[in-house]
């Protein structure tokens, strides 16, 4: 019976992994990375990037959502950070092309926006001050 329930609550972990949060966005772009598990993703985030996505009509790369403070820490990230407060996510990109429309369009959205060479850091961190800043 063990058994049989741990194969039963595997299957179901893994439809909820995949499970669409909007239209482009799944649970699973958000999720920690070290595959712990933990939290659940800001909606008022992923509706404002399903906003800027709809805009900017071309595919966006979380590359990262949600992290454990385990996690937060082994990539050297503050205990402060909004991913562990799940109110935060990077956007790939690395042309300036891209990183002009982007953040054309993510300032309609966002208040707080961060940019890194390698991605655009947005959250919904109503503990934190306004404004862009840069890594």
């Amino acid at each position: 019976l063990t058994r049989l329930l741990l194969k039963l609550y595997n299957k179901l972990s893994k439809k909820q992994s995949k499970m669409k949060l909007t239209d482009h966005f799944s649970k699973k772009e958000f999720a920690c990375q070290c595959g712990c598990g933990t939290g659940e993703i800001s909606m008022d985030l992923v509706d404002k990037l399903e906003s800027v996505r709809v805009e900017y009509g071309k595919a966006m790369r979380i590359n990262s959502g949600i992290r454990c403070l385990e996690h937060n820490r082994k990539i050297g990230s503050r205990d402060t950070s909004s991913h562990i407060k799940c109110v935060a996510a990077d956007v790939g990109c690395t042309t300036m092309s891209e990183r002009l429309e982007l953040l054309t369009i993510l300032l309609k959205y966002f208040t707080r926006v961060g940019i890194n060479k390698k991605f655009i850091h947005v959250d919904v961190d109503s503990e934190k001050p306004n404004g862009v800043f840069l890594y």
